[in-house]
């Protein structure tokens, strides 16, 4: 085994461990107290940790595939654990991964193949995701929570909001979808989708941008970059985090098309992205004060 494969072998096997932490904590249970596992609690921490993988490797899949199918050379996949399991702090982020990537050559192409590179990975991973929503919102179950409750409340995509209206339309006022593991693993596979979808830089939405606008998408991916900053000092101020990471990562995609932006007839990958990032997006991921409320001002 090179010394590569084993680099791969060694993150997948981190994150397997830091995305079945989050996995018990998930269930209720304490990670590093396994005297005090359940079977039934072990069963909903397994089931998370196995929706979390299937959907982070069904994504990354989508991309390696059709790379390689387009004579693109591409690695395999590095998968990113978590921060953890952390005696007292737990896993960070709280779902236990950072997500995966995979690093691919950068050639000259036409947008219709850097196109379907970029967006079979957020198709194939939403594919995945919307099974995780529906079975995991049906065994999920309403909580009444109290005004002074302590707890990590999370916003809703469309496409989960859609599910509780679906399994749950009798939701009372005050009460609360308490997100069973199989839908947590949903949760986070529509973030890691809209993250992957923003049209900046060399996000897999900014390569669909690229593909569809060609030089003109830098212009995109300016706005969507104050958007973010604004939606990171109002709303969630984990964008702000989001802005910095694609910053460093370079806004403006680097020139790579033989022949022009897309046609309209060849855009429907761009599309059909763009209704997924829909679907999936949410502008605050966890609920949480804005920065003017943090400090006082509002």
């Amino acid at each position: 085994m090179s010394d590569l494969s084993r680099l791969h072998a060694a993150l997948f096997f981190a994150t397997l461990i830091t995305i079945s932490a989050a996995g018990l904590i998930a269930a209720g249970l304490e990670p590093f107290a396994p005297g005090q596992w359940t079977a039934a609690g072990l069963f909903e921490a397994a089931s998370y940790a196995l929706w979390m993988l299937a959907i982070i490797a069904a994504h990354e899949a989508g991309h390696y595939v059709i790379a390689r199918r387009r004579g693109v050379q591409v690695s395999k996949p590095y998968f990113l654990p978590g921060l953890g399991p952390i005696p007292g702090v737990g896993v960070i982020p709280f779902f236990g991964t950072f997500g995966a990537f995979i690093r691919m050559e950068l050639k000259k192409l036409r947008a219709v193949d850097l196109m379907a590179i970029a967006g079979w990975g957020p198709v194939a991973g939403f594919v995945v995701t919307v099974p995780a929503v529906l079975i995991g919102v049906a065994l999920s179950e309403p909580m009444q929570i109290a005004d002074d409750a302590q707890l990590l409340l999370l916003g809703d995509s469309l496409l989960i909001q859609g599910a509780s209206a679906l399994f749950h339309p009798d939701l009372a006022a005050g009460e609360e979808l308490m997100l069973h593991p199989i839908a947590l693993a949903g949760w986070v596979g529509c973030l890691l989708t809209a993250l992957n979808l923003l049209p900046m830089g060399q996000l897999d939405g900014g390569h669909l941008a690229y593909g569809v606008l060609g030089e003109k998408a830098k212009f995109l991916s300016i706005a969507a970059m104050v958007v973010m900053v604004l939606l990171g000092i109002l709303v969630f101020p984990g964008w702000l985090f989001v802005a910095l990471l694609v910053w460093w990562m370079g806004l403006e995609h680097p020139s790579m098309l033989t022949d022009g932006p897309a046609s309209i007839g060849e855009q429907w990958m761009a599309w059909t992205c763009l209704v997924i990032f829909m679907l999936t997006f949410t502008p605050a991921p966890v609920i949480v004060d804005s920065i003017p409320a943090m400090l006082g001002w509002v």
